[in-house]
């Protein structure tokens, strides 16, 4: 997985290059940001992303979430976190250790469309994929799929033996 210092980089990057208020403008630079990096690079950001997105599902970010328009709908409360993280390490970090920190934000150039939302974050990863190797959303679930089973291979013990002839382990 990419590692957290070099996500922010890009993230970093990302706003510093957009060109325009719109806050879609960052994804389209992140895009083309992550294009010419290695497929194992852009997997890894995209993994990265959706790990610091986990770590904004707590009850209290839901309630702002909810505050700032966004009900009780799992899509609008994923695109709200995406949101938070395309705000960059600084107010992510705020805004995890202390969600009101979202309310009190009023620059324009923080919000897409006037909106805190932002689901296109989703894609840039696998559109950078796209756009690289002219592959199709089957090849990147693939390279999604052998990034995650990218652990040590567990050698047979005695008990998945036992399990594998049908014997109860509990004996």
């Amino acid at each position: 997985m990419m590692k957290t210092e070099t996500f922010w980089k890009l993230i970093a990057q990302s706003i510093e290059e957009k060109d325009t208020l719109d806050k879609n403008d960052q994804g389209d630079r992140l895009m083309e940001i992550l294009t010419p990096l290695d497929t194992k690079t852009v997997v890894g950001f995209h993994k990265r992303m959706v790990e610091l997105r986990k770590a904004l599902d707590f009850p209290m970010m839901r309630d702002i979430a909810f505050m700032m328009g966004y009900k009780e709908n799992p899509t609008a409360y994923e695109g709200f976190r995406n949101w938070v993280i395309s705000l960059g390490e600084a107010h992510y970090k705020k805004a995890k250790k202390s969600p009101a920190h979202l309310l009190t934000l009023k620059d324009p150039n923080l919000f897409v469309v006037g909106r805190p939302y932002f689901p296109d974050l989703n894609f840039v990863s696998s559109g950078a994929f796209y756009t690289k190797t002219d592959k199709g959303i089957l090849d990147w679930e693939g390279e999604l799929e052998k990034f995650n089973t990218r652990q040590p291979v567990r050698s047979t013990s005695r008990s998945d033996s036992r399990i594998e002839k049908g014997k109860d382990i509990d004996r």
